[in-house]
């Protein structure tokens, strides 16, 4: 959901409902999202209030260097054959949750404090209650089948594998379902259970829905005709709800409403999306198996993330490191190359290189790391600067390379790439250091396992892929309409959700998350 669309829209009428809410004195506003800018880690940011660094989910494709495989949740399907059918379906089905995910969700945050609440058709639903799960047809033909039970929070909707809705909801009509319904992870499925709990007069204090088809139907044919399909929908289904739950009068009142969106898209810039295709750069080397991971002999290894690209290295090759990134800056189509520097102790920095305007390296300037000097070739001077959110850094090289500067204040006024040395700093795991590339605007990466996006792409720092709207009803607006208050991060969303029904975020070691193993003979 992006917020210019967004924006755009409301100036048009095209949204009367999402209209009210802000008439009523609710609120849009831009929402910056995490680097990478895809799918699986930006939506886990939403329900974790972290980033991937403490979350663990690096992309929608990484290398694990701790579990020594890959792991993938996109929608190649070359990518899935080679990871293979049953591995895929494990991964998505328990392992994202229940072994990579290393920090509490928002429903585990809630039932550490005595609340209830319900998932619908979001990837992220870890909890501690147990519901029964079946697994289609289909699915158990080509993949094998689930464990019968999963463990989510008091109310789980997972598509056609979990149904476990409020004791005295009933049939819930109007869902899609089967292989021609995304087997129930369908806008359709998540709207009809949510008027169905609204109807009953059963939705519990924290009701997490998700509606993903806007987002892949602006891949296929852009960000205006998904729009007007599905956002004007979601808009209809918006009406429809509050009537369910007894008026607009109750909304900022008995209601809060937060709708995010967890990235925006770049648009083709022309006929048609630029192709990286990064293997033409890397003949050179040799490139590790997806499905086998980084294993003796292998050099790197390419994980595609639509508009960004991690390459990881073996361990004794971390010398290739630099001719990687003199190669693959040679494509005119490359906007960035992030990495840590991982040459020098002490302070934990990153250098971004570009083609046209130099390199960059920054860190954290605070009590942790006093005095640290410039480590990139050719520059000596160090800059220090706050960001709109209070972080201190330190910079050597060129500004230009993330379009920022530093006013006379020693505040750091950001351009083209909002936030983004929180975001850069945020994406680096413990244990993986990759070379991240991103891509410039209407260009995405092309590597041969993967297929093209003609409509639109994320994954970059970039602001056209990277600002989302976020809508909020009258009762949070005024905070977040505050003069001087930073602009919103999807970090920030599992807050406002918890503060909104009077419960605070816990530290890690508040939550009880149980310890799970996914076998993978199952």
């Amino acid at each position: 959901m992006a917020f210019d669309v967004v924006r755009d829209w409301l100036a048009n009428d095209r949204l009367p409902n999402i209209a009210r809410v802000i008439a009523d004195g609710g609120s849009l506003h831009p929402c910056i999202s995490i680097f990478p800018s895809i799918t699986p880690a930006a939506t886990c940011s939403i329900a974790t209030g972290c980033y991937p660094k403490d979350h663990g989910i690096e992309g929608a494709c990484w290398y694990d260097a701790e579990s020594k495989d890959t792991a993938y949740f996109g929608d190649d399907l070359r990518l899935v054959v080679q990871e293979g059918m049953r591995d895929y379906l494990l991964d998505f089905g328990d392992r994202l949750n229940f072994e990579r995910l290393r920090v509490p969700l928002i429903y585990e945050q809630l039932h550490a404090q005595g609340i209830d609440s319900a998932s619908l058709n979001f990837m992220w639903f870890r909890g501690p209650h147990v519901h029964e799960r079946t697994t289609p047809l289909g699915i158990r033909l080509a993949a094998g089948r689930l464990e019968s039970e999963v463990s989510g929070p008091k109310y789980l909707k997972l598509g056609d594998f979990v149904h476990d809705l409020p004791e005295g909801v009933g049939e819930v009509e109007g869902m899609e379902t089967g292989m021609f319904g995304k087997f129930g992870f369908h806008d359709d499925t998540t709207a009809a259970c949510m008027k169905a709990m609204a109807a009953a007069d059963k939705l519990p204090p924290v009701t997490v829905a998700y509606f993903p088809l806007n987002d892949s139907d602006a891949h296929e044919e852009g960000l205006t005709v998904a729009a007007s399909r599905r956002l004007t929908k979601f808009d209809e289904f918006l009406g429809e709800f509050v009537e369910l739950i007894g008026g607009w009068e109750r909304v900022g009142e008995d209601y809060t409403f937060i709708m995010v969106g967890d990235h925006s898209q770049s648009e083709p810039h022309g006929d048609e999306m630029k192709l990286i295709k990064l293997d033409e750069y890397l003949t050179d080397y040799r490139r590790a198996d997806f499905a086998k991971g980084i294993t003796e002999g292998a050099q790197l290894m390419v994980c595609p993330n639509m508009r960004a690209a991690a390459i990881y290295f073996a361990d004794d090759c971390l010398d290739v490191r630099r001719e990687v990134v003199y190669h693959v800056l040679k494509d005119p189509n490359v906007d960035q190359v992030i990495m840590e520097n991982l040459e020098f102790h002490g302070a934990r920095k990153f250098v971004v290189a570009t083609s046209d305007r130099g390199r960059l390296e920054f860190w954290r300037a605070d009590q942790e790391n006093p005095a640290t000097p410039c480590d990139l070739d050719g520059y000596n001077e160090v800059h220090e600067a706050t960001d709109r959110f209070g972080n201190r850094w330190a910079f050597c090289g060129e500004l230009d390379v993330l379009d920022c500067r530093i006013d006379e204040a020693g505040k750091l006024i950001e351009g083209l790439y909002p936030n983004a040395c929180e975001r850069i700093e945020g994406a680096f795991t413990a244990g993986a250091s990759p070379v991240w590339v991103t891509a410039v605007p209407g260009a995405e990466f092309s590597v041969p396992e993967t297929s093209q996006h003609p409509g639109g792409s994320h994954g970059s720092l970039h602001k056209e892929d990277s600002v989302s709207g976020l809508i909020v009803s009258s009762d949070l607006s005024p905070e977040l309409k505050r003069s001087g208050r930073p602009p919103s991060r999807i970090i920030d969303v599992m807050e406002y959700c918890l503060n909104s029904i009077g419960a605070k975020r816990l530290e890690k070691d508040e939550v009880d998350v149980p310890s799970y193993s996914v076998a993978a003979d199952r």
